[in-house]
C-alpha cells in the first residue's frame, strides 16, 4: 500500500514536470515568434508598445492550441469558455507587459531591445499559473465532474 501511493506520488511529479517542460517549449517558441515579430517592426521604427502588442496577437494563435492540446491536454473542456479565459489572461499579460516595458524603457532607462527579456521573468510565471489553474483547468481536477 505505501509502495503504491509513493508510486503515485512520483508519476504525479513526474506529470507535473513534464508539463512545465512541455509549458517552457510553447512559451520559447511564442516567445520566439513574438520576439521577432517585435524586433522586425522596432528595426522598422515603429514604436516599441504597438511592436509589442503586434506581436504578442502574432503568437497568441499559436499558443493557445499547443498549450491547450500539447501542455496541458484539455480535450474535453469547451473551446469557447477556454478560449475566452485564455484571452483575458493573453490580455493581462499583454498590459502588464506593456507596464513592465514601459517601467524598463522609460523610468530605467533600459534599452528597448533589452527590456522585453527583462518582462519574460514577470510574464512567464504570469502565464503559466494562469493557465493551469484556470484556464486548462479540467473540471475532473477541480472536483466539479459534470
Amino acid at each position: 500500500m505505501y509502495r503504491e501511493k509513493e508510486s503515485k506520488k512520483i508519476t504525479e511529479l513526474y506529470g507535473k514536470l513534464i508539463q512545465a517542460v512541455r509549458f517552457i517549449i510553447v512559451g520559447f517558441i511564442n516567445t520566439i515568434v513574438s520576439l521577432i515579430i517585435y524586433y522586425i517592426l522596432i528595426a522598422l521604427h515603429i514604436d516599441y508598445n504597438t511592436a509589442t502588442v503586434v506581436g504578442y496577437i502574432g503568437s497568441s494563435v499559436l499558443g493557445y492550441f499547443l498549450n491547450r492540446i500539447w501542455v496541458f491536454q484539455t480535450k474535453k473542456i469547451s473551446s469557447k469558455n477556454s478560449l475566452i479565459k485564455y484571452y483575458i489572461v493573453y490580455g493581462t499579460a499583454l498590459l502588464l507587459n506593456l507596464c513592465c516595458m514601459h517601467f524598463w524603457i522609460q523610468t530605467c532607462c533600459i534599452d528597448k531591445r533589452i527590456a522585453p527579456i527583462l518582462t519574460l521573468c514577470i510574464t512567464i510565471p504570469y502565464n503559466f499559473t494562469l493557465s493551469k489553474l484556470w484556464v486548462f483547468q479540467d473540471k475532473k481536477e477541480e472536483g466539479l465532474d459534470r
